[in-house]
């Protein structure tokens, strides 16, 4: 058993300190949990815990799901008007999640130390990204936290849709990619072996198509280093890639002008700026913090450059449509949008539509390609487990060829 001192807020909202033991912490948790305490605050003492009771799976950090909803539940206890320090103890005790519930206790040890709500989430870069504490923070500096936090789960929820809209697609080609491959491997692994030496006992060469997959099993283990050394190469690459800020922007520029990936990237980069700085914009948030956020939410480095860039024409006086307007790769019908919307005095709601509408032409794009890849995926895959089974029927026909003879 461990012994652990704890600091914890009671029903009431009364500071409790003491001591507790356990085998372990997750299990001195749920006995405060159940004692109506809500913890905040660790240290263990005295033995520890046994290896095996320690390893966990996982690295600890909630899902995107997860921290979707976990938002949602954050905003609708600060719109509400319930004290900060109160909304986390209850979104720790109604969680579900142990990484969320031990996320709420991490921030809520901070507020009550005396940070502000952005400071508490930056100390957790490894689940709220830049632009997640940027909103935060710009909503406290307007005074509207929980309408920041209300854009953020919009914003979060609608990157999940389109996540799950693309996990979703691929179940159906993936199961085809696998039954494939146990059929493929059935053949190569059972009837092949069985069936060639029925050719070399008698003296017979063997049939072209059998001999190619003969050919092809013996220098398997050649083609299996080829391939570990070519994902070797790839993976030492993208590191390399991704550790050089010039490599990567003009890594990410080559693929806004690939034919087909290009203008889906473009799309969904474009959905994501204006549906971060819409959501900062309509929480209150100045202009260029909203912006400087809303570059952040950017996954490629290229488009993040040039808005670093644009950023700069707006601090020195420039309008943000003509801004964006001289952006490579963002659509020129974004910019037109976003300059009616200066142009009416609602440039927060023109951004959340622009970034719907962005997001709606995405939805399709995904959608067409997966309808086009499972029928192509089925003939492909066809074609070779046809292929396999003919030239193992063909080899069975010589050997009938040969008792007849």
């Amino acid at each position: 058993m461990a012994r652990f001192s704890y600091r914890a807020f009671d029903t009431a909202g009364d500071l409790r300190q003491g001591e507790i033991e356990a085998v372990s912490r997750p299990e001195a948790e749920e006995s405060l949990w159940r004692q109506g305490l809500t913890p905040f605050e660790w240290r263990g003492t005295g033995e520890a815990a046994p290896f095996w009771r320690r390893f966990k799976l996982g690295d600890g950090r909630p899902s995107a799901k997860r921290l979707a909803g976990f938002t949602r539940e954050f905003a609708t206890l600060e719109q509400a008007d319930i004290p900060l320090d109160h909304s986390l103890r209850l979104l720790a005790s109604e969680t579900g999640s142990t990484a969320l519930r031990r996320i709420a206790e991490d921030l809520l040890r901070q507020i009550v130390d005396g940070a502000s709500p952005s400071q508490a989430l930056a100390s957790r870069p490894d689940v709220f990204g830049e632009d997640y504490v940027q909103v935060v923070r710009e909503g406290e500096s307007v005074g509207r936290v929980g309408a920041a936090l209300g854009e953020l789960a919009d914003m979060l929820e609608r990157r999940q849709e389109l996540r799950g809209r693309i996990q979703g697609a691929l179940v159906y080609p993936s199961l085809l990619i696998v039954m494939a491959v146990l059929s493929t491997s059935v053949v190569l692994g059972t009837l092949v072996p069985n069936i060639a030496p029925i050719f070399t006992d008698n003296g017979k060469p063997l049939p072209s198509g059998l001999r190619f997959i003969v050919d092809l099993e013996a220098h398997g283990q050649e083609v299996g280093l080829a391939a570990v050394l070519i994902l070797v190469l790839i993976a030492a690459s993208a590191r390399i890639i991704a550790a050089r800020p010039a490599l990567r922007i003009a890594f990410d520029r080559t693929l806004l002008r690939l034919p087909a990936l290009g203008p889906l990237l473009q799309k969904l980069a474009a959905a994501r700026f204006a549906r971060s700085l819409g959501s900062t914009l309509k929480a209150g948030a100045p202009l260029l913090p909203a912006f400087d956020s809303a570059r952040l939410s950017v996954s490629n480095a290229f488009l993040r450059d040039r808005f670093a860039h644009a950023l700069d024409e707006v601090r020195g006086g420039a309008r943000l449509s003509a801004a964006l307007r001289d952006i490579e790769f963002f659509p020129s019908a974004a910019a037109q949008m976003v300059a009616i919307g200066e142009e009416t005095g609602q440039s927060a709601a023109m951004l959340l539509r622009l970034a719907a509408l962005f997001e709606r032409d995405t939805h399709a794009a995904i959608e067409r390609v997966m309808s086009l890849l499972t029928p192509m995926l089925t003939i492909g895959i066809a074609g070779v487990v046809g292929a396999l089974i003919l030239t193992v029927m063909d080899a069975v026909l010589c050997i009938n060829d040969m008792a007849l003879k």
